[in-house]
């Protein structure tokens, strides 16, 4: 019944787009005009193919309509296909090294996301694009069923033996309520966020995948994971700086970002790891604008005092006021924390402690 009814979509969204073709082709197209033009189904069968075209007053434009279109037929759109493509690219160079984190397929793929624009979002997509003669543009995004959906479910399978990998090293370590145990779950579920996607595109160019897919329970189920363990774990906070009110501010930066990865936090220092952050502010002499300067030193510790992560970062904001620009100071220093570099770095950390 679900095969029945994904075919009956398919052949909706395939015959609207060819009737855009076929309007193409009767307004007095060249001889030249491609066949995907003229009838898209024709050209590319829907039992071979998932199709789509697009229009526009311009070539990128038109390109633009039918990689969205194509998104559409999969049940998503090139915006988020690509975000999660590049948070899947940082997860293989944050765990680059780890032999429980090996990727081969998905490697390539991650390194052809570092350079390729959103329209290479969809793996193995082929476009093309025809200019009518009244000047209107049209594009035609596809993708082969077969040789689309062999790619997807290779990477498919080995994201599964990598999840499982870190699912299995969990299992060993969970007990101790560390933060290994909390990097192995971390990973696997950022890893099987991307291979959740992956495994929903497989099933729309093959239904039959749906009867083989991955046995971890999906992203879902590890996040709860992850997060019941992470509960378990107190972050102590401790701040040191010259004025009570940034003190204050920096801590809760802080402290939003751990709670953000769902470790409870104590701002009074005490915990089952400690960061001690120390910062500084710094006018510095300009004759046009006023310009504060920030650093931000920062080391977790365990509860015998051992140094395992730190981050040193630094930058600087400028304004007509002083008082302005060390707002704006104070700000950068907080998405720095919650979104910039002592995240990235956090999080990398975090991959350092996989096997």
């Amino acid at each position: 019944m679900k095969k029945t009814i994904f075919r009956v979509i398919t052949v909706m969204v395939v015959m609207g787009c060819a009737s855009g073709g076929k309007a193409a082709a009767n307004r007095g197209q060249p001889p030249d005009t491609p066949d995907w033009a003229r009838d898209l189904e024709k050209a590319y069968p829907s039992a071979d193919w998932v199709a789509v075209t697009g229009q526009g007053a311009g070539r990128q434009e038109a390109e633009d309509a039918a990689m969205n279109a194509l998104a559409r037929a999969f049940k998503t759109d090139i915006a988020s296909l690509t975000e999660a493509n590049q948070r899947f690219s940082q997860i293989v160079d944050d765990t680059a090294g780890r032999k429980s984190v090996a990727f081969n397929e998905s490697g390539n793929f991650s390194s052809r996301v570092k350079t390729a624009s959103s329209v290479n979002a969809l793996i193995g997509m082929e476009t093309g694009t025809f200019q009518a003669a009244d000047g209107i543009w049209y594009a035609n995004a596809r993708m082969n069923r077969r040789e689309c959906a062999a790619r997807y479910a290779g990477m498919t399978r080995e994201n599964e033996t990598v999840i499982n990998r870190l699912l299995g090293r969990a299992d060993i370590l969970e007990s101790r309520s560390g933060l290994d145990a909390y990097a192995a779950l971390y990973y696997a579920a950022s890893i099987a966020q991307v291979t959740d996607n992956f495994q929903n595109i497989l099933e729309v160019l093959d239904p039959s995948a749906a009867n083989r897919r991955p046995g971890y329970g999906g992203a879902a189920a590890i996040k709860t994971r992850m997060l019941s363990l992470a509960g378990r774990i107190t972050i102590g906070i401790s701040v040191e700086t010259e004025d009570r009110q940034e003190a204050v501010t920096i801590r809760r930066a802080l402290g939003a970002f751990f709670t953000g990865m769902g470790f409870k936090v104590n701002e009074q220092g005490r915990g089952d790891y400690t960061l001690n952050a120390r910062s500084v502010f710094e006018a510095v002499d300009t004759t046009q604008v006023k310009t504060c300067r920030w650093f931000l030193d920062a080391a977790l510790e365990d509860r015998g005092g051992k140094s395992l992560f730190s981050y040193t970062g630094q930058d600087r904001a400028a304004h007509l006021l002083d008082k302005e620009a060390r707002r704006l100071a104070m700000s950068g220093m907080e998405s720095s924390i919650k979104e910039g570099d002592f995240a990235g770095d956090f999080n990398a950390w975090l991959g350092s402690l996989l096997e």
